[in-house]
């Protein structure tokens, strides 16, 4: 009698296991002959979550449109690979590793056990994930080997627009500078009180003259502010500060309701290297990835006309 109702206990428990199991995976869609599981959802939504880890902020529900939408792309994109490639073989393509090393160094890892490590943490396989970049890697190939020849990239316009910029550029300094702090008020002649305060500069010199008619707590020490990068500064003062040079003093600057006169003690520039090759490289592969997106997104939806997609 015993061990019927052990059995019994037993087959009810495996019944439940498995209709538990059922409901944790049920096939919610179809893209042609390809399943699509609530586990499938479900997984998706963690690769999302390590991709973009600003996706943990937004509503659940949300989350999971991404992630069935997600799936569905990455299905049809599958129906059409097979078509040219063996998803299989490519998994240890030495493009793919550098996609793999790209992502997980994206994401702050240094070492591929520690990404592996982080993967099964979040209950997800590498496996699963590196089939996953297989796909939009061989995908973007295909729409690379497709659509190469309609790439349009005016190099010499580049080129040109590189010069005119390098030309153009003004690099940017440190600037040793001096105040002058002067409070307004109904009484103040600006005109009146910057030209006593220049002729006592010739005078005494201009940490002197802050001694005596600067209210910043600088004038202490004569007004000096130090050293400052020319790209930290208000677009009011740099307007003014800009054009100065060694020992060049500013024009009153409006700064709230008091003014500022500004002496540049020093200066330094701040070199920077060019690399023209490399910006006109990088601006070659922008443009040319802008078009490849445009044809990649119209070759998928012509893909799309023909794929059945039916819900469960």
């Amino acid at each position: 009698m015993k061990k019927k109702i052990f059995f019994c206990i037993l087959i009810i428990f495996y019944l439940f296991t498995n209709q538990v199991n059922s409901l944790e995976n049920k096939i919610i869609l179809k893209v042609n002959n390809k399943m699509i599981t609530t586990f499938n959802i479900t997984q998706e939504e963690r690769y999302l979550l390590v991709l973009n880890q600003k996706l943990r902020t937004i509503d659940k529900n949300k989350l999971k449109i991404l992630a069935t939408n997600s799936i569905i792309k990455e299905k049809i994109k599958e129906i059409e690979l097979v078509k040219y490639y063996q998803i299989e073989k490519t998994l240890d393509d030495a493009n793919l590793q550098k996609i793999i090393k790209n992502l997980y160094e994206t994401i702050g890892f240094q070492k591929e056990n520690e990404f592996k490590d982080y993967l099964e943490s979040q209950n997800l396989k590498f496996s699963s994930v590196k089939r996953k970049l297989a796909i939009e890697m061989l995908w973007n190939n295909l729409i690379f080997e497709k659509f190469k020849n309609r790439v349009v990239v005016d190099e010499i316009e580049i080129k040109n627009n590189i010069d005119k910029e390098i030309k153009n550029l003004r690099f940017s300094r440190n600037v040793f500078l001096s105040e002058i702090l002067i409070r307004n008020s109904k009484d103040l002649k600006l005109d009146e009180i910057y030209s006593k305060i220049l002729k006592s500069i010739d005078e005494i010199g201009f940490a002197s003259t802050a001694n005596i008619y600067s209210v910043s707590d600088t004038s202490k020490t004569g007004g000096k502010i130090g050293w400052v990068k020319e790209t930290s500064l208000s677009k009011e003062i740099l307007k003014e500060v800009i054009n100065l040079k060694k020992d060049q003093i500013s024009k009153p600057i409006k700064i709230n309701e008091n003014f500022l006169i500004l002496k540049v003690d020093d200066a330094k520039i701040n070199e920077q290297k060019i690399d023209k090759d490399k910006i006109f490289s990088d601006r070659v592969l922008f443009k040319t990835n802008q078009q490849l997106e445009r044809f990649s997104l119209a070759y998928f939806n012509k893909v799309k006309q023909n794929i059945q997609i039916n819900e469960i």
